[in-house]
């Protein structure tokens, strides 16, 4: 790290009455997340890119589900 850095650093945690550590942390804690880094959900990653499988021999469940859900 710069030395003049770390000096103004401790100079502002003086100041705060805080840790160089503490003004670190709340920085990062303040940080946005970049869309890249955050977690993405199963439902988000897989929204519209499953489709169904027909059925090769006729399936009474199948076609239940299908319609229970308006899958048609």
């Amino acid at each position: 790290m710069d030395p003049e850095i770390a000096k103004e650093a401790k100079r502002i945690a003086h100041v705060r009455r805080t840790s160089v550590s503490a003004l670190v942390e709340d920085l990062l804690r303040g940080a946005a997340i970049s869309p890249k880094t955050r977690h993405v959900s199963f439902v988000d990653k897989w929204t519209g890119k499953l489709r169904l499988k027909a059925p090769t021999k006729p399936d009474p469940k199948f076609k239940a589900l299908k319609k229970r859900y308006g899958l048609d």
